[in-house]
């Protein structure tokens, strides 16, 4: 698996966290969000798989599409800094005998801001 991870960022923390989500999905024991299948896209059409982090990295849980669109400060009485949103397709290059999705982890911020309006670093990876 390659990451890259950008200086001046949570991203060491981030990433690996919701990559471990997304393996707990896939593993049918996700704490945040639906199970899934290897080989299935996520997230079903219409939603939207965002986490909220905290200013030092730490995850404060799930957010709904209408918070990720508008922005959310604050969950839980805690500051929120970071939204991670997660998305997968299809590897378009099907090489091997697995089939591999193509996985996007975009940390964006700040996280009170509109989504349109935010800075995205984008993480790619492929998983089964």
């Amino acid at each position: 698996m390659r990451i890259r991870v950008a200086g001046g960022t949570r991203s060491t923390w981030i990433i690996p966290a919701c990559l471990d989500e997304i393996r707990a999905s896939r593993a049918g024991r996700p704490r945040y969000f639906t199970p899934t299948s290897p080989g299935q896209p996520f997230p079903p059409t219409g939603e939207v798989w965002a986490l909220a982090f905290s200013p030092d990295g730490q995850p404060l849980g799930k957010i709904t599409r209408q918070l990720y669109d508008r922005g959310t400060p604050v969950m839980e009485g805690i500051p929120v800094r970071y939204i991670a949103s997660m998305d997968c397709a299809p590897d378009p290059n099907k090489t091997g005998r697995v089939p591999l999705m193509r996985v996007r982890v975009s940390l964006e911020y700040p996280a009170a801001a509109p989504a349109a309006m935010r800075r995205k670093l984008d993480f790619h990876t492929l998983m089964p």
